[in-house]
């Protein structure tokens, strides 16, 4: 979202190394002395708002940049679609976090629930050009990171064509932005 608006921001990233060693302590290190009220990754510093959790963040954003449900019934459903974004990566992330035993044990139930998700979405999508109808928010953004993040687990997981052509206009409108978007995507796809 940041990189699409073109907002100037630094990201900070914490390399905690490789399974089954991680070392978290570059994170555990700074997490209380940022200031954060409930510090967590990810985080966001924004002049005096400090915020945490992916969905207050993304709200605060698509807010501050114009991107945000203009219907009030559009901006609940977005709400709901973005706390089941999270539900779906949640998901993967127990897994992934797991033992490559537990991994590999999980994955075809993972992928089968994956699709269920995407159905869904499909569903909510119908004909429209975005989630919210024909304005893009910030839910296109958190689903089609949520959705672009199992293609690198399983390529072929997306089975519905208006997913698809919904996927190739996000991708295609980041690509269009300027180069901080196709670092940023470069970067989400590696």
């Amino acid at each position: 979202l940041l990189a699409y608006v073109e907002a100037d921001y630094e990201e900070v990233t914490y390399d905690c190394g490789d399974a089954p060693d991680f070392d978290r302590s570059c994170w555990m290190d700074v997490k209380f002395t940022l200031g954060l009220e409930f510090p967590n990754l990810p985080y966001l510093m924004d002049g005096d708002v400090k915020l945490t959790q992916t969905v207050a963040i993304m709200h605060y954003l698509s807010n501050k940049y114009g991107l945000a449900p203009k219907e009030f019934s559009a901006h609940a459903h977005c709400d709901m679609l973005d706390h089941v974004a999270i539900d779906m990566t949640n998901m993967g992330v127990r897994l992934f976090y797991s033992s490559k035993e537990a991994f590999e044990a999980g994955k075809d139930g993972l992928v089968t629930n994956v699709k269920a998700f995407i159905k869904q979405f499909s569903t909510s999508l119908g004909s429209k050009t975005y989630f919210a109808g024909d304005d893009i928010t910030g839910t296109d953004f958190l689903v089609f990171e949520t959705i672009d993040k199992y293609t690198v687990l399983e390529p072929t997981i997306i089975e519905h064509d208006n997913i698809k052509d919904w996927m190739k206009r996000i991708r295609d409108l980041l690509h269009s932005r300027s180069t901080l978007v196709t670092k940023w995507y470069t970067k989400l796809a590696s």
